[in-house]
């Protein structure tokens, strides 16, 4: 049994781990539940939420647009039973993100175009650089 609670634990410490967060987006409507941590001060939260909820980790030259209007209808006086309703909407626009090896190259002189044909080389040319 001890062994079985090991290997769970092993397992859930590696998924959380080897995961990549760059422009993570999670949008829910209702009941959610997060977990998080925190490698800078390694600290764990937690967290059971209810409603809209929009998380987003994004890297540089992202664009979030979110829309949403509510409308309710009922009175205390009348006695019946009230409603709402709520519609929403979520636009992402990604933009041309650079990695540390683009920064990299740069730093070591080389130009735009230089980068843009080592990742897009012709194929009269067979080497870009």
């Amino acid at each position: 049994m001890m062994n079985k609670l090991k290997n769970f634990f092993a397992a859930l410490v590696a998924a959380m781990l080897c995961s990549c967060g760059h422009n993570a987006v999670q949008f829910s409507d209702g009941i959610g539940f997060d977990a998080g941590l925190d490698p800078e001060h390694w600290s764990c939260s937690f967290n059971l939420r209810y409603g809209k909820i929009l998380s987003v980790a994004v890297r540089d030259c992202v664009e979030l647009e979110m829309t949403g209007s509510g409308t309710g209808s009922g009175s205390a006086e009348s006695g019946q039973t009230s409603g709402a309703s709520a519609t929403s909407g979520l636009k992402i626009r990604i933009g041309r993100q650079a990695n540390g090896y683009t920064r990299e190259l740069i730093e070591a002189g080389a130009t735009p175009d230089h980068i843009r044909a080592l990742f897009n080389p012709s194929p009269a040319s067979g080497s870009a650089m």
